[in-house]
């Protein structure tokens, strides 16, 4: 009888979208039911903001509270 070969590599946990504290581009302009195009616009004229990382790191990644009340303010006022 021969054991599986324990692995070298570690697994690495992913949670899952809907839980998590920030979120992609991508997603985010999912959230809100717009291009990516449409949702860079709207953070270039300030509506929603980028998360800031430590270190200078540059990453979209936006807050997901911010952006389903985003969401939600835009959708109440259509």
């Amino acid at each position: 009888m021969r054991l599986p070969h324990p692995s070298h590599e570690k697994a690495v946990p992913t949670i899952p979208t809907a839980e998590r504290i920030l979120i992609s581009e991508a997603i985010a302009a999912e959230l809100c039911s717009v291009s990516q195009v449409t949702f860079r616009k709207w953070v270039a004229l300030g509506l929603l903001h980028q998360v800031d990382l430590p270190g200078n790191l540059r990453r979209n990644l936006y807050r997901r509270a911010d952006i389903e009340a985003f969401a939600a303010d835009r959708s109440a006022s259509a």
